[in-house]
């Protein structure tokens, strides 16, 4: 019988407790902006979106493993995690992976509305049956649909207070979806988890094709976020100090890029990979700070 904070940890694991924090906060923060330029704000639909996302991301996550659980028993980053190292049987994350999706997307159907619950099905669409089922295995280009799953949570937070589609949500989606490759293809180009990729046979950027070109593609996803988070500001109409601190930023992000592209090393292809998620951090709070101001 497994002790309590040794089943936390073992759930922790399941969901990913970092990766699923930061599609929160992209999500909340999406809220926060919308309900800063409405001039709405409602608790209550902020803490059932939360709650459903919080379901539904941990539930999708869980299931990715369960699909998962061979390639990493193969990887040397991802042999100690739950299922690979049979500390929890297939079933049970199976199981536990249906009920908190489906409970997730239903508290969103119940309490939000139907967009939501709608977006945050095709987020769990896109990222269990597109991206890990059919194509993770087969093309590098699945990362395209695992980004499109990545950015949903942050579209759903804007359209639960919003009710509709508008071209801010899609900029949120979108900011998402062409940062996903700095983010996966700098962690791929590590030596350690390239090897892995390799041995397990996923079809990553790297792998299939050269280093060179997956650089390229690095260096196409940073100057894509950061044309749409500044566009983001602009049409949220920013104030001019928030849009010279988020060039500022797309300057830095662009600069590590480029140095990588001209003189690779995995010291810095390592610093992008850091630097990219606190780029997506910031990004999300200066859009609110700037619509706030």
């Amino acid at each position: 019988m497994l002790k309590r904070n040794e089943l936390l940890s073992i759930y922790g694991e399941l969901i990913k407790t970092k990766q699923t924090i930061l599609l929160l906060y992209t999500a909340i923060f999406a809220y926060f902006i919308t309900a800063a330029e409405l001039h709405i704000f409602n608790w209550w639909d902020l803490i059932f979106m939360i709650l459903s996302l919080f379901l539904a991301v941990s539930g999708t996550t869980a299931l990715n493993m369960y699909i998962d659980r061979d390639i990493d028993a193969i990887m040397e980053r991802t042999k100690n995690r739950p299922l690979p190292s049979g500390k929890i049987s297939p079933s049970t994350v199976l199981i536990n992976g249906l009920v908190l999706t489906i409970l997730g997307i239903l508290i969103a159907f119940l309490t939000l509305n139907w967009l939501t619950a709608l977006i945050i099905f095709f987020g769990f669409f896109f990222d269990v049956v597109i991206y890990s089922i059919w194509l993770k295995r087969r093309t590098k280009f699945s990362i395209i649909f695992g980004g499109i799953a990545g950015g949903l949570p942050a579209m759903a937070g804007r359209v639960a207070l919003f009710g509709r589609l508008d071209d801010v949500g899609m900029y949120f989606l979108l900011f998402i979806l062409t940062w996903i490759p700095v983010h996966i293809l700098t962690l791929a180009l590590i030596p350690k988890n390239y090897n892995g990729y390799k041995e397990a046979k996923i079809p990553m950027w790297p792998v299939v094709s050269s280093k060179k070109q997956t650089m390229r593609v690095i260096a196409f996803g940073a100057l894509l976020s950061s044309a749409t988070l500044y566009r983001t500001a602009h049409v949220l109409g920013a104030r001019a100090f928030i849009r010279i601190i988020i060039g500022v930023c797309d300057l830095l992000l662009l600069s590590l890029v480029i140095k990588n592209l001209s003189k690779p090393t995995n010291k810095t292809t390592f610093t992008i990979f850091k630097f990219a998620s606190l780029f997506m951090i910031i990004g999300f709070l200066l859009l609110y700070l700037g619509v706030i101001f």
